[in-house]
């Protein structure tokens, strides 16, 4: 697996997710009526989105929420197809053993933060059913302390109407995204990212209040999407 395409994708490779990106962008705002509310600046990178998950077109809504570009942790089996896996791949993805510690992904992770480039990781770690958000994974908290930068928490509303779980058609449904203030572990706030021995008390802390604001911000995801229902 070669890291470095992960931490410094060439021009082409670029350019190739920018124009990916806005066509993204468009079909997200023109098919699904997609609107995004920021409560705070997103930061500028790396940072890490953390949003949640319930619908495979998740991926896709994250190209309406920033033009940063960006890395994703993709399940390994996304790569089983070799033109597919060279796709994914232009776009910032890397696989990861979904059923295991994958060390490697990790590290890939870990290394494209620290070279500046910002993270996709959804960490409910797979798609879930209903309002609550909860057993969150602990790698986007582990990463934020280990690579020092923030998490963006994001709420999504309405993606499982668009595309349930088990579903191969795409439905047209409104979708509602909001975007949270970044949380700063508590070693970027103090400004002790000298790459020492975390603690695990503060990765359970930061997970702890990930879960806590992912469940603010879907609740006020799913308001905005009635309200958008009602001025139909």
């Amino acid at each position: 697996m070669d890291r470095s395409r992960y931490v410094a994708p060439t021009t082409f490779e670029r350019r190739f997710y920018q124009g990916a990106q806005r066509i993204v962008e468009g079909w997200n705002r023109r098919y699904w009526l997609t609107t995004v509310h920021y409560q705070e600046p997103i930061p500028r990178p790396p940072y890490i989105l953390a949003p949640t998950h319930r619908s495979n077109i998740d991926t896709l809504l994250v190209g309406s929420i920033t033009r940063d570009p960006m890395t994703y942790m993709a399940k390994a089996g996304v790569f089983a197809n070799p033109v597919f896996a060279k796709l994914v791949r232009l776009l910032g993805g890397f696989p990861v053993d979904r059923d295991g510690t994958d060390r490697d992904a990790v590290e890939i992770a870990q290394a494209a933060l620290l070279a500046g480039s910002s993270l996709v990781i959804f960490p409910e770690g797979t798609r879930r059913r209903g309002m609550i958000v909860e057993k969150l994974e602990e790698g986007a908290s582990y990463l934020a302390l280990k690579a020092g930068v923030p998490i963006v928490p994001v709420g999504i509303a309405g993606s499982e109407m668009a595309m349930p779980v088990g579903s191969s058609f795409i439905y047209p449904s409104l979708i509602a995204i909001e975007v949270g203030p970044p949380l700063f572990p508590l070693s970027v706030r103090t400004g002790d990212i000298s790459g020492g021995r975390m603690r695990r008390s503060e990765i359970t802390r930061l997970t702890s209040q990930l879960t806590d604001e992912l469940n603010r911000l879907r609740a006020q995801a799913d308001a905005e999407r009635l309200r958008m229902r009602s001025t139909l």
